[in-house]
Parts: structure tokens; C-alpha cells; sequence
């Protein structure tokens, strides 16, 4: 996950000092420490990632600037549910988070905030169908693209590389009471 895309998600899921989020496919850690400082010493940060060696690095990562202990890190698949209630935000960097809305309807207090990075439009497509078939609303699709220029007076232009698409954000809220099963 870029910085690119870790400030907006910032904003988007609305973290501040005291949020209770939750995230899955923890990978190597980035976003989790950056939620993890935003939160402050009364947030706490749930994160579930199934492979032991990538959650084990994230781990180190987040021991390395000694905020281990604003992070519970859970190795579960999140098929059967995250067990936490009342979360302010959920963030899913899974390639299928459709599958998961029933769960996400339960983990996310009534108004609650709901992000996703996906790389194709195909699965853009599909959860945003499955959004608007289990009402989540304030739905949106981003993209963040960062172009920097170089800083020389006599040559001030585009650098010649970038990093374009990393993948779209997609976000939504929730307002539904905890559900029994979705709608497909």
C-alpha cells in the first residue's frame, strides 16, 4: 500500500485519536502502523491476515516503532467473522471483499465506514453491486494518481516515471442493523 493511498484512506475512514478499525489482509503492516498512530493510546487497531509469515513481519514492523501494543493481531479467516462489534471503521486489501458484506454489517457500528483497495474493474463492478443490494449508501470509487515534477528551474516538467494505478479505493457506509444473512 502507497502513502498515496494511505492519507485518503485516512480521511475517508475517518480515523482519529480513540477509533476502534478493524483491517484484513494485514500484509506487511504499513497501513496498520499508520492507523495505529493516528489512533493514539485509546485506539486500538484489529488486524487479520491468515498468512503467519506476512503477520509475523508486521509484527516486527509494528514492534520496531513501539506501537505493538495498539494492535491485536488475529490469524483467522474472516469468513468466520471478526467477532468485534461497534467498530468505527473496517478495511478490507482482499481481492473478494463482496463476500465478506454480512460480516462487515456486523463488525461496523450502525454508520460506520467501509473501505477497499481492488486492482480491476471487474471487482469494482461487483461490489459495488453487492453495496447497493445491502444498502450501503455514501458509496464512492477513486483513484489516486501522483505525478511529481522536477525541481530544476531550467527543466521544470514531469519526472519521466511515476506510480499510477495501484488500485481503486472504493468506500461506503453501512446504516443497517446487524443482518442475518446478505443479499446477493
Amino acid at each position: 500500500m502507497y502513502p498515496k493511498d494511505i492519507g485518503y484512506i485516512l480521511l475517508r475512514l475517518n480515523i482519529i485519536p480513540g477509533s476502534k478499525a478493524i483491517e484484513a489482509g494485514t500484509g506487511s503492516g504499513g497501513l496498520t502502523q499508520v492507523l495505529a498512530a493516528y489512533m493514539g493510546d485509546k485506539g486500538h487497531v484489529f488486524s487479520f491476515e491468515m498468512q503467519d509469515e506476512m503477520q509475523n513481519l508486521a509484527k516486527k514492523n509494528l514492534a520496531r516503532i513501539n506501537l505493538s501494543e495498539r494492535v491485536t493481531f488475529v490469524s483467522r479467516n474472516i469468513q468466520d467473522g471478526f467477532e468485534i462489534e461497534n467498530a468505527d471503521a473496517l478495511f478490507l486489501d482482499l481481492p473478494n471483499p463482496y463476500d465478506y458484506l454480512l460480516q462487515i454489517i456486523q463488525a461496523l457500528k450502525p454508520g460506520g465506514y467501509f473501505g477497499t483497495l481492488l486492482p480491476t474493474t471487474n471487482q469494482v463492478n461487483k461490489l459495488l453491486i453487492n453495496l447497493a443490494r445491502n444498502d450501503f449508501i455514501f458509496v464512492d470509487v477513486c483513484e489516486i494518481l501522483l505525478r511529481f515534477y522536477q525541481s530544476e528551474p531550467e527543466k521544470f516538467r514531469p519526472v519521466d516515471r511515476m506510480v499510477a494505478h495501484t488500485g481503486f479505493l472504493v468506500f461506503a457506509r453501512s446504516i443497517l442493523p446487524k443482518q442475518e444473512t446478505p443479499h446477493s
